[in-house]
């Protein structure tokens, strides 16, 4: 029996790289990552934990290189972040803002 599996990787300029997997019973996220040729677009620290491994997600949810794949796993190649979600979101809200006044746009009937 197999599993069906899929990994994904997406960089910050929005490239990305998806693969669909047919893995053997009894693989890992690791044995995925490595049957997918994705590592290889990962190649620079910033993806990687301090020990050296992938940073892996399923469905979003950390996990390790070692753990045992499930069908329908969606595996996500990760980086860390680089600003808190809830500062990014403060930040975005203030760039957002109307300008206090009248609103711009059309002209002003005269």
């Amino acid at each position: 029996m197999s599993l069906r599996c899929s990994v994904f990787w997406s960089d910050a300029g929005g490239a990305h790289c998806l693969r669909e997997l047919d893995m053997p019973t009894g693989a890992t996220l690791g044995d995925a990552v490595a049957a997918s040729g994705i590592a290889a677009l990962a190649a620079d620290a910033s993806w990687r934990r301090p020990d050296g491994a992938l940073r892996l997600a399923v469905w979003g949810r950390p996990r390790q290189a070692g753990d045992a794949l499930h069908d329908g796993d969606r595996v996500d190649v990760t980086r860390a972040l680089r600003v808190d979600p809830k500062e990014a979101r403060r930040l975005r809200a203030r760039g957002l803002k109307k300008p206090q006044g009248r609103a711009q746009g059309r002209p002003k009937a005269s």
